[in-house]
């Protein structure tokens, strides 16, 4: 028995964990062209703007990142982990390909993970965003007053993954996710739960913690 709900822990988190990657693998594109099927164009947006969307928001009030890139499980402190979601153990994969990313999980291996990925910022999203693109791009968003945008390259909303890739520098995202099984409250309905991740994750790096 405690095989098993230790192979069914890993398989949560891979998948938590590769969710999370995927999108930064979007984001990791940033300065390529992409071809839009059935268009022998390329697209090479600058920055600042995207080929058929809206302008990127700029952040007005950056945050220092630093401390937090190579460990971001330092985002929430335990107390707020508990008050999110009974969140209480962290797990860390320093060799994602888009950066570290630390999963926070309750007992039943529900998860929120974060990842903050330098770069391009909330550009890169935009300029690798097609129309076409499966998946969901909604921007407009905000959190805590930083420009943010729901992405992913697969929707997983009505299962309980959602994606929130928030501007905390004009060169850094910070990328929140989540994964919730049936034992969760908010399977169905997660992004709400990820924006007040994301919110309580801006009010750590705000207080310099």
């Amino acid at each position: 028995m405690v095989d098993a709900l230790n192979q069914q822990a890993g398989l949560l988190m891979r998948k938590l964990t590769v969710g999370v990657v995927a999108v930064a693998g979007l984001l990791l594109t940033a300065g390529c062209s992409r071809t839009t099927p059935g268009n022998a164009q390329t697209t090479s947006p600058t920055a600042g703007s995207s080929s058929s969307g809206p302008a990127v928001p700029q952040v007005a009030d950056p945050l220092d990142t630093t401390k937090f890139e190579k460990d971001p499980c330092g985002l929430l402190s335990p107390d707020q982990a508990r008050a999110l979601a009974n969140l209480l153990t962290t797990r860390l994969d320093s060799k994602a390909a888009g950066g570290p990313i630390c999963s926070w999980l309750d007992e039943h291996h529900n998860g929120i993970s974060y990842s903050l990925i330098r770069g391009g910022g909330l550009s890169d999203v935009y300029r690798n965003h097609l129309p076409n693109d499966p998946g969901y791009f909604e921007p407009g968003e905000s959190a805590a007053g930083y420009p943010a945008v729901y992405a992913s390259i697969t929707d997983g909303r009505p299962k309980g993954d959602c994606v929130l890739m928030v501007g905390v520098r004009n060169d850094v995202v910070m990328v929140t996710g989540s994964i919730l099984g049936g034992t969760s409250p908010d399977q169905e309905n997660p992004c709400p739960l990820v924006k007040k991740a994301a919110e309580a994750a801006i009010a750590t790096l705000k207080a310099g913690l």
